[in-house]
């Protein structure tokens, strides 16, 4: 089962001489035809096989967010229900702007990678924790486990 994300860009601005609110910007679902897992995972902790250390797990739902964001995360918490989905939480701009692409992750990442040779060298092709043509070619059989 894969995981989708849901998020949003936002900003905030003043509103005549009250404090300044949110306003929704930009649904980010339209990038999000791939689920990256090592994104999702380096941001916000979510399906973290890469093992990051990441930058804004578990904040929760923001208090003060858009009457947009507010609106769609009712729906979703309607139609999912509370334990419907895992890992609501919310990163600034400042945050992404300070993160160390750089940095290794906290210990190696364990699933199996996928290589193809190509005429430019080797190219990835995937990462998964279960490969059948890996298990067939180390001679493991159905539900066998190895170290």
């Amino acid at each position: 089962m894969g995981t989708d994300i849901s998020g949003f860009l936002e900003y905030r601005a003043p509103q005549d001489d009250q404090e300044p609110i949110w306003y929704c910007a930009h649904d980010l679902s339209s990038l999000n035809d791939v689920p990256n897992y090592d994104a999702f995972g380096c941001l916000f902790g979510v399906r973290n096989y890469a093992n990051f250390r990441p930058v804004a797990a578990g904040r929760g739902f923001p208090t003060d967010a858009s009457a947009t964001v507010s609106a769609r995360f009712a729906q979703l918490t309607e139609w999912y229900g509370e334990g419907g989905f895992h890992g609501t939480t919310w990163i600034t701009w400042a945050e992404v702007k300070a993160i160390d692409w750089d940095e290794p992750a906290e210990k190696p990442d364990s699933r199996l990678h996928e290589y193809r040779q190509t005429p430019n060298g080797l190219r990835m092709t995937g990462k998964a924790s279960w490969s059948g043509a890996f298990a067939a070619a180390v001679g493991l059989k159905a539900g066998e486990v190895r170290e």
